[in-house]
């Protein structure tokens, strides 16, 4: 998308488009699906019993270790995201109002002009 010189952009670190992208990612129904499928195969192989799964008497308590990571790892993720597109929002809302305010003064100024003519 491109800018324009009028408009306030937020600051924009490495971190920050990092922070963009892995939530891009994370964020996506493909990642929800991909996680769905890792829980539900290994309730099953350990349902089962599969050889992986026969030595381990508490093979869930893993699962759910390693469940808390990954909420663990996303929620400074997602809320660093939330607050970037908070700023970005609040950086376009200032910049829609004041153009709005330029257009509204010029509309103003258009009609003192031609005031009292008639077309």
């Amino acid at each position: 998308m491109r800018s324009h010189p009028a408009v306030p952009h937020p600051a924009d670190t490495a971190n920050d488009r990092l922070a963009d992208k892995v939530t891009a990612a994370f964020g996506s129904m493909r990642t929800f699906w991909i996680l769905v499928a890792w829980q539900t195969m290994w309730i099953g192989a350990a349902t089962a019993g599969l050889p992986l799964f026969k030595r381990d008497p508490y093979p869930f308590a893993f699962l759910l270790f390693l469940g808390n990571l990954v909420q663990l790892w996303a929620l400074p993720l997602l809320g660093a995201s939330q607050n970037r597109a908070a700023v970005r929002h609040e950086a376009k809302a200032d910049a829609d109002h004041a153009a709005l305010t330029h257009i509204a003064t010029v509309v103003d100024q258009i009609a003192a002009q031609t005031k009292g003519t008639t077309l």
